[in-house]
């Protein structure tokens, strides 16, 4: 293989991140201005099915969102609480630092802290990956922490391997392992949810996905795979934080 092969192979190697996309939304509605729209005829018929009594049960519930606040951070993967990785930590005291003191402060949530309490609650421990059951012990970890809020946030991606035309060099054993004859494909996706610790009031949610391509040999192109889905989730999560940073300024104006 010639010097100018390999430079162009090298050059193929880098990956190139793409243009993903962010959104955000927030709540401050009251749950008795909701229900005040059922009449009386309403309220009595409704009373006839179950369901329309657990409508009316998660509906009356008011927000009660203050700052300076103690907001909790839980970071979710694989449906466990984990760790946040340096760079995290860094951006969200960087977020916490530019809201200013009115803010409050980011305290991270203990994982073992949140599962110590919701074992001594006696809870079926065979059912904790339940979405239900996590968010349970989610907030019963940010109560023992005596945090106002929790912060939630899950990153996931997908990736996808799709062979190029010049898979034919596979055939080769130094081609399988120097010529590009894989474009790996990978998308992550992340969603943040923050919630009232007392009450499970919803304040706002935040999204963000981020695509990222790499081109690689076939002998590696597993390990590169594996490699750029955890690279990619990262910046995933570091593109979400600055859209909840936007999501926390509109909800302290609201607040207000």
């Amino acid at each position: 293989m010639t010097k100018r092969t390999i430079q162009i192979a090298l050059l193929l190697a880098l990956s190139l991140i793409t243009v993903g996309c962010q959104s955000h939304s927030v709540q401050m509605t009251s749950g008795k201005k909701y229900l005040s729209g059922y009449t009386q005829v309403d309220m009595k018929e409704q009373n006839r099915s179950s369901i329309d009594q657990e409508v009316r049960f998660v509906a009356q519930i008011e927000p009660s969102l203050r700052f300076p606040a103690r907001i909790g951070l839980v970071k979710l993967y694989n449906g466990k609480i984990s760790n946040l990785s340096a760079k995290e930590i860094e951006s969200w005291t960087k977020v916490k630092e530019e809201m200013g003191e009115k803010f409050g402060d980011f305290v991270p949530v203990s994982s073992m802290i949140a599962e110590m309490v919701y074992s001594s609650q006696n809870i079926n421990t065979k059912s904790n990956r339940n979405s239900v059951e996590i968010f349970r012990k989610v907030r019963l970890g940010a109560a023992r922490q005596h945090l106002d809020y929790v912060l939630v946030y899950e990153v996931f991606s997908k990736t996808k391997t799709t062979k190029l035309a010049s898979s034919v060099a596979n055939w080769t054993i130094i081609g399988g392992y120097l010529i590009p004859s894989r474009e790996i494909e990978t998308t992550g996706h992340a969603n943040a949810l923050l919630l009232d610790v007392r009450t499970g009031y919803p304040y706002g949610t935040a999204s963000a996905s981020l695509d990222a391509n790499e081109i690689a040999a076939w002998f590696n192109d597993r390990d590169k795979a594996r490699n750029l889905a955890d690279r990619n989730q990262i910046a995933t999560v570091l593109k979400l934080i600055p859209e909840v940073q936007q999501m926390m300024m509109e909800l302290m104006k609201k607040s207000q």
